[in-house]
């Protein structure tokens, strides 16, 4: 008797149905060719797998939909990482997830999940006060944008060491940063510095001539806030043996906001002035697109009262130098003149409604 005829209907769906053999498998027990064996299943009217079904016994994929739905659902993994662990094709499990009728991303979602970052990031700490500093370094002299679905990039350019270092110790420690060189419109060579970070930081992508009321409204995130924007815009400076504070900005309404805010507190200054026109150029031979405002801090107590508000929060290592050298000037002046304030613009103070 052949080897062949033990083979009978019943043992031939055991091994093709219940032992999950494929057809070579059984042609090879039986020595007969596989073609032979898918013969014998349709003599005997037994169930051929379908292409689906053959690839995964092929693949040795015993996947459940309760686990499919855990690693795609829960886990967020995709089709290509999914079909590694399991060591098949992609569109093997993107053909179980539609069995299992498992709603497949769009490719909204799924580019969301892709776009993982060569460089690792890190989230924002949560503080309070160090997110005021950035909110109001950005309103200054930060270019912040929503680069792509998870990455969010701030970027400056600037020749001053100072600015690069300050930028490193607010960034390197929450993203990659990247570093190239530009020229400037008056020739100078600046670097550009760029940092790649996650979606924590989406609070700097608004920018508005406005100062949020959280942080009017606290006396430490206002303090910080006006910090990180000094630390942008501002400077402290010897005038004719005198020491000042500036500010100088396209932001018309923010100084407003910063000098009534610092009126409030007792720090005594004229309203913003109107410091260069649109379409004007600068010492460097850049060309202002808008109106650039500027804010001054004379007297010798409203001085005292501004470093002591902002110097805890102040970054910037060159504007940290220049501030003590303003607070000993004033102080100088105060041994010198027996602490009488100035008068300059006393009556000016007086017409605008400050009380003194």
């Amino acid at each position: 008797m052949r080897i062949i005829d033990k083979l009978s209907p019943k043992k031939l769906k055991e091994l093709y149905w219940n032992r999950k053999m494929s057809s070579p498998e059984i042609a090879g027990i039986y020595n007969r060719t596989p073609e032979y064996i898918r013969y014998l299943l349709r003599k005997y009217d037994i169930k051929i797998r379908t292409k689906l079904e053959a690839k995964r016994l092929f693949y040795n994929i015993n996947i459940s939909k309760k686990e499919l739905g855990g690693l795609y659902l829960k886990k967020k993994m995709s089709s290509p990482e999914i079909a590694r662990k399991f060591k098949c094709s992609p569109g093997l499990i993107r053909n179980r997830l539609k069995e299992y009728k498992i709603a497949i991303r769009t490719n909204k979602e799924a580019l969301l999940l892709s776009n993982n970052p060569k460089y690792p990031r890190h989230n924002f700490s949560g503080n309070i006060e160090e997110k005021a500093y950035l909110i109001g370094f950005r309103l200054g002299d930060l270019y912040a944008r929503q680069a792509r679905s998870r990455t969010i990039t701030v970027s400056m350019s600037s020749s001053k060491k100072a600015q690069h270092k300050l930028f490193k110790n607010l960034f390197l420690k929450y993203g990659h940063i990247w570093k190239g060189w530009t020229k400037a419109p008056d020739g100078t060579r600046e670097i550009t510095m760029c940092c790649y970070l996650n979606n924590t930081f989406s609070f700097l992508v608004e920018k508005k001539d406005l100062i949020k009321s959280w942080i009017l409204k606290n006396k430490k995130y206002f303090a910080a806030f006006l910090a990180g924007y000094a630390d942008a815009e501002g400077s402290f400076c010897l005038c004719k043996g005198n020491g000042v504070f500036s500010l100088r900005s396209q932001d018309k309404n923010i100084l407003h906001q910063i000098r009534a805010k610092l009126i409030r507190l007792g720090i005594l200054l004229r309203p913003a002035q109107l410091a260069r026109k649109e379409g004007t150029k600068d010492i460097k031979g850049t060309i202002s697109n808008k109106d650039i405002w500027g804010m001054w801090v004379h007297r010798k107590d409203a001085l005292l009262k501004l470093i002591e508000l902002i110097s805890p929060y102040l970054r910037h290592a060159d504007k940290e130098k220049s501030m003590k050298i303003v607070k000993n000037n004033v102080l100088k002046r105060n041994k010198m003149y027996n602490n009488q304030q100035d008068r300059k613009y006393y009556k000016l103070y007086l017409e605008e409604g400050i009380k003194i």
